[in-house]
């Protein structure tokens, strides 16, 4: 059983995740299985937040909604909480250009966008109150590793949206100079009137926030929450970063062991830092996250699963770069 320990203030780890059900390479789920550990482990002995491995089996709807309302409730003195998350999935369709965005579940239990922003955001007090009490996300500091969830998509507060080859459908093939990406916000609610209303988009979603930085690493703004995530594609955990035999199972160890102030510690380091420190050590002692790859973008070629083609990917960092993990 997934459980949460009791205290006067709670703040609390969640390593999520779930391989796709097709189409991974060998040994990614030993991979994602590793760094959810390693992560667990890092907090565990470094951090004053209470961690949860719960990859694979417990990443399923039922429990996601038991853990976020768990945090909303005003019974359990959560005050903090954090999440680490790895594999994508998305409905299709409307809303465009990918439908609700989310994550694969154990058995099909699948978490979309709108389950979050429900259960991140409101709390439902049963009976005999029965009513969803707004209260704002506790999910300050949430990373994704998944396809997608950390893009921008639309460019205003209604789903309309610029149709972007390399971003929002794939290029038949690279060209260069590479697409610039006029889309400047990552979330909007599709039934606004709905309530709690209905979401689309992780970062609105996690922190119920719409107006976070689009660029938290250069242009960092003064909120309490945030956001990393890839747009496009994001690299399998076991994929080869092009350095020193590493793969991209590195960067979150790496990230991690910073910004928890296990290395170069004792004292805990920003989002940022810990972007910089990780990229340095995965593409090598030159780079920073502002002058690598993952910050400025690359393409990949995809095949299958309707997403056939070429893409342009990136790591966003939304919100306010400059927090610390407690």
């Amino acid at each position: 059983m997934l459980e949460l320990r009791s205290a006067a203030a709670l703040k609390v780890s969640i390593q999520w995740g779930h391989l796709a059900p097709s189409g991974a390479p060998p040994n990614e789920l030993d991979a994602e299985s590793w760094i959810c550990d390693q992560i667990y482990w890092m907090f565990y002995g470094s951090s004053t937040l209470s961690p949860v491995n719960a990859y694979g089996t417990y990443t399923q709807l039922g429990y996601v909604v038991y853990v976020l309302q768990y945090c909303q409730s005003p019974n359990n003195n959560v005050d903090w909480a954090t999440v680490w998350w790895g594999d994508f999935l998305a409905t299709g369709g409307n809303p465009p250009p990918f439908g609700h965005l989310g994550f694969y579940g154990e058995q099909g239990q699948n978490i979309f966008d709108r389950d979050i922003y429900k259960y991140a955001n409101y709390y439902w007090w049963p009976p005999p109150n029965s009513w969803w009490q707004p209260i704002p996300s506790k999910q300050y500091f949430v990373f994704i590793w998944t396809c997608a969830n950390g893009g921008l998509y639309w460019y205003d507060s209604s789903g309309n949206w610029y149709n972007i080859a390399g971003i929002t459908y794939p290029a038949s093939s690279p060209f260069y100079p590479p697409p610039t990406n006029t889309n400047t916000k990552y979330g909007f609610f599709d039934n606004p009137y709905s309530y709690p209303p209905s979401a689309v988009g992780m970062p609105l979603a996690w922190t119920g926030t719409a107006g976070m930085s689009i660029n938290g690493y250069n242009s960092p703004d003064y909120g309490s929450y945030c956001y990393i995530g890839w747009e496009a594609v994001s690299p399998y955990m076991v994929n080869p970063t092009g350095y020193d035999s590493l793969q991209y199972k590195w960067f979150p160890y790496y990230f991690y062991r910073y910004a928890l102030g296990l290395d170069n510690g004792p004292t805990h380091h920003t989002m940022k830092q810990s972007l910089d420190y990780a990229t340095s050590k995965i593409l090598g002692p030159r780079y920073t996250f502002g002058n690598s790859k993952l910050y400025n973008g690359y393409w990949v070629q995809v095949t299958g699963d309707g997403m056939t083609g070429w893409w342009y990917c990136r790591m966003r960092v939304f919100g306010n770069g400059n927090i610390v993990l407690p």
